[in-house]
């Protein structure tokens, strides 16, 4: 049994990934290849950097303009998929430095495959988003470089590593990896906060204190960068921006229900992970109310409220991810709740694990197989009906290139017949729609659109 485990784990895992060989280019992937057949990728880099988002410096945008200009869409969804993959094994890693109960070392590789099978069914409203599509995968990249980062300094935490070139070298990193998305910075920054208090105030360390700050500093450094970028002033003045109002509550609270609503899935799926594995589900039980209440009188008394922070640091990391919404909700659109789900697993389970996580256990084994089993038979069907719809999309660009600078018409493909996974905004029967000019552009066409009856 224990065999078989191994095999569907790493058939999940690569499923994830081969996934990504039945993509293609939808909606902005081509406006950008316009843009980038105009332009160099740094100096793109940099015109939306001052034009339209602070996070256009980060690696991870480097990364995404350099695969769309010169490779395939395949090969950028190929880099989102296995940073997916990468994400749920330095989960498992982050909830081991947490929770040393969580799993050993012999069972990884399937803790693994169920972590990143449990993410990718239960963010399936974001899955389109933050993987299969050539831009807006990205994403998963910077979820990647982030959890990376949050994984080297945990560990240094933990085994105490506090020297002087350990300091300058998790300085440079924290520079380099805090340059990322907007949402994901600041659920970074409550986490270092918290550490550097607790470390500071309650373990009274204070040369751990000293290699958080260095931590510290290199975050708000690339924070700066990103937050003051021109662009976000621009891209918000398109949705008429007159800055943070007395609704922000209500803005919180309404992005708050959107990633609730997108995310029942994920909470179904971690009930049915703890289920299987024999753990008690902490926060569906009564004494959840008893957290509440001791954290509520944890609050005027600041050892407690200290403790109470640390040992819940995820789910306010999850919380703050929001905060960015404060002013409007407009940009809360399913890809940026990658962060919020992330912490948020991070801390199921990093906290739902109070004992031995019992993967040895005949419950654990068979609800395994069953649950690796439907996912990758879930898998296989959408590489089905990717690939029809791919077939339909390649015989539109022998169309295409056989018809430059003339008025095209091709048969629209059928919304039923797009793979839940797959981000595509068809062209439409306007030709003057954003997506037709974009596609007419890039293939040359005078003008393109479906046929009617669409």
């Amino acid at each position: 049994m224990n065999q078989l485990l191994k095999i569907l784990s790493i058939a999940s895992l690569a499923g994830i990934v081969l996934l990504s060989i039945f993509t293609w280019f939808s909606a902005d992937d081509l406006c950008n290849l316009n843009e980038l057949a105009r332009y160099s990728v740094p100096k793109m880099a940099w015109l939306q950097y001052m034009n339209w988002d602070g996070r256009s410096l980060s690696i991870a945008a480097f990364v995404q303009l350099s695969i769309l200009k010169y490779l395939f869409p395949q090969v950028a969804t190929f880099c989102w998929a296995t940073s997916f993959v990468g994400v749920a094994v330095l989960i498992l890693k982050i909830v081991r430095i947490e929770n040393p109960l969580f799993c050993n070392r012999q069972n990884k590789l399937i803790a693994t495959a169920v972590i990143a099978a449990t993410a990718w069914l239960g963010l399936w409203k974001m899955i389109p988003d933050i993987i299969y599509w050539p831009t807006g995968g990205s994403y998963s990249f910077m979820n990647l470089i982030g959890l990376f980062w949050l994984s080297v300094f945990l560990a240094d935490l933990k085994a105490k590593r506090f020297g002087s070139g350990r300091c300058t070298f998790i300085l440079f990193l924290s520079f380099i990896c805090g340059n990322n998305s907007h949402n994901f910075i600041i659920g970074l920054l409550v986490i270092v906060f918290i550490e550097l208090a607790y470390h500071w105030f309650f373990n009274k360390d204070k040369v751990a204190a000293v290699y958080i700050s260095y931590a510290l500093v290199g975050l708000l450094l690339a924070a700066c960068i990103v937050f003051l970028a021109p662009g976000n002033s621009t891209r918000l003045s398109v949705i008429s921006y007159h800055g943070i109002s007395s609704r922000f509550l209500y803005f919180y609270l309404l992005v708050l229900t959107k990633y609730g609503y997108w995310l029942m899935s994920l909470f179904v799926l971690c009930a049915f992970v703890a289920w299987i594995s024999g753990s008690k589900i902490f926060f569906l039980k009564e004494h959840f109310i008893h957290r509440i209440k001791e954290f509520l009188n944890s609050i005027w008394n600041k050892k407690s409220l200290i403790i109470i922070l640390h040992q819940h640091k995820f789910l306010f990391a999850a919380m703050a991810t929001i905060t960015v919404f404060f002013a409007t909700s407009y940009f809360a659109t399913p890809r940026t709740g990658i962060f919020f789900a992330t912490f948020l697993l991070i801390y199921f389970f990093q906290q739902g694990w109070k004992e031995a996580w019992g993967m040895n256990s005949r419950r654990f084994r068979y609800g395994s197989v069953f649950f690796l089993s439907l996912f990758i038979c879930v898998i296989a069907f959408q590489m089905m009906k990717a690939n029809a719809v791919k077939q339909q999309l390649s015989t539109r660009e022998l169309l295409y290139e056989k018809n430059k600078g003339m008025d095209v018409a091709v048969t629209p493909v059928p919304k039923s017949s797009i793979p839940f996974a797959f981000l595509f905004v068809d062209i439409s029967a306007d030709s003057s729609y954003w997506v037709n000019r974009c596609v007419a552009l890039h293939y040359e066409l005078k003008t393109v659109r479906t046929l009617s009856g669409d």
